[in-house]
């Protein structure tokens, strides 16, 4: 089986991507500044990610096929085939640090969707999918990124100020940098563990095994009531494990 990990990262390293990435340029030549919103930068840097994710599978033989919806799981599959049940899934993932906050971590995809209904927003039943892999981007916002100006002709491209600096990406199965955390306020996430670089190139979540990750956000509570009466960590709920 393809071996991602060492794939993305040989192929990621050739392509030596510049984050110098100043706007969105028009047809006549007028560039629009990013600004510092994360959902925009989240797509800059799946667009950085792109062509990287496609020559891996182009070198290993393999096809793409990329979310038909925003809310669908995953960014990218990877497969020989539509037939193949060891696809692997690749989720482009990321986060800013803050002086205040030098740990980070992330949002990884719903916990009452596909995992518990296989055909639930994900381009095919999760069961197909062999490996989940994130590819994660922390970064840190720069205040000259609220651009006050919003709009460049070409030739004023060097006044453009970057909205970001200090790029650090990593490569990690998704199972492993799981927190026992739901993530993102109200929404029904799994989180992340919270932790730096080291500890996401690491992988070092608490679960023991896949499964073990799988069978505790398949059977996470809802809502705080809800956990309340089961359990609301991994301690928790290898105690629940025992005797439900």
């Amino acid at each position: 089986m393809l071996d991602f990990r060492t794939e993305f990262e040989r192929i990621f390293e050739e392509h030596n991507i510049s984050y110098d990435i100043k706007g969105i340029i028009t047809a006549d030549e007028k560039i629009y500044s990013l600004g510092t919103d994360s959902k925009v930068l989240s797509t800059v840097f799946e667009l950085l990610v792109r062509p990287v994710i496609y020559q891996v599978a182009q070198q290993n033989r393999m096809i793409v096929r990329e979310a038909k919806a925003q809310n669908y799981y995953p960014d990218f599959t990877l497969m020989e085939s539509a037939a193949d049940d060891k696809k692997i899934a690749v989720d482009v993932k990321t986060t800013y640090r803050s002086r205040e906050r030098t740990k980070v971590s992330f949002t990884l995809g719903g916990y009452t969707s596909f995992i518990r209904n296989e055909t639930k927003n994900i381009e095919f039943p999760y069961s197909q999918y062999a490996e989940e892999w994130v590819v994660g981007f922390i970064y840190t916002r720069k205040p000259s990124g609220d651009d006050p100006n919003h709009i460049y002709d070409l030739e004023r491209l060097d006044e453009i100020p970057l909205p970001f600096e200090d790029v650090s990406w990593f490569v990690a199965r998704k199972w492993k940098i799981a927190g026992e955390s739901a993530g993102s306020g109200n929404t029904a996430n799994i989180g992340s563990i919270s932790g730096d670089l080291y500890d996401f190139r690491n992988e070092s979540g608490p679960f023991q095994s896949k499964e073990e990750f799988l069978e505790y956000w398949r059977n996470y509570g809802r809502s705080a009531s809800e956990r309340e009466g089961k359990y609301k960590n991994l301690a928790e709920f290898r105690i629940w494990r025992q005797y439900r």
